[in-house]
């Protein structure tokens, strides 16, 4: 059961839940969905794991171009 679809924790302590395993009101069963859930779980994960620390996320589709 997921507690908080904000970061797709369970009611179990340290659980996370993505993809069609869990359910939420207005979720879309779609692939593109989950990759998002995931981004948002991995996120939540890092900050139980790493209290103290800042996650920098950097991603680009356009790697080798200044500016983004």
């Amino acid at each position: 059961m997921v507690n908080n679809a904000l970061d797709y924790s369970t009611n179990i302590d340290g659980v996370y839940a993505i993809g069609d395993v869990n359910t939420y009101p207005g979720k879309l069963k779609l692939i593109l969905c989950g990759f998002h859930e995931a981004t948002i779980m991995v996120q939540s994960a890092f900050k139980r794991i790493h209290p103290d620390k800042k996650n920098v996320l950097k991603y680009t589709t356009v790697n080798g171009v200044t500016g983004f």
